[in-house]
């Protein structure tokens, strides 16, 4: 059989089968599929369509993640190729950079404290 949609044919980084994924995120979420549909003003046989489909237009992906209360995008970053770079300028990038910053700063305040106490490790 010969695939005519080029994003699934086979690549060399493979996205994951976004239709698996939110089927297991809801499962994980302890959700029933009619709950979910009805959040999403759609038939449960509809949302069942969806768990086949091995890519997922963004707008659906989208009303899945705000029906479940799930961030379906955050985690499809983790398919990402490892040499892939993160955007330094989206929010999540900065509040990591952020969180780093503080960390570092709190390690630093540790290590003082523990040489006030002579705590040696």
């Amino acid at each position: 059989m010969m695939i005519n949609r080029k994003y699934l044919q086979k690549s060399k980084h493979p996205h994951p089968h976004i239709g698996q994924l939110v089927k297991r995120v809801i499962w994980e979420k302890k959700m029933t599929q009619a709950e979910v549909a009805r959040r999403m003003t759609i038939s449960p046989s509809s949302l069942a369509k969806y768990f086949r489909q091995p890519s997922l237009q963004f707008g659906i992906l989208w009303n899945l993640g705000i029906a479940i209360g799930y961030d379906f995008l955050t985690e499809l970053t983790d398919y990402y190729p490892p040499s892939l770079l993160m955007n330094e300028e989206a929010k999540i990038s900065k509040e990591l950079f952020e969180k780093q910053q503080k960390i570092a700063d709190l390690e630093k305040e540790i290590e003082i404290y523990k040489a006030v106490l002579g705590i040696t490790k």
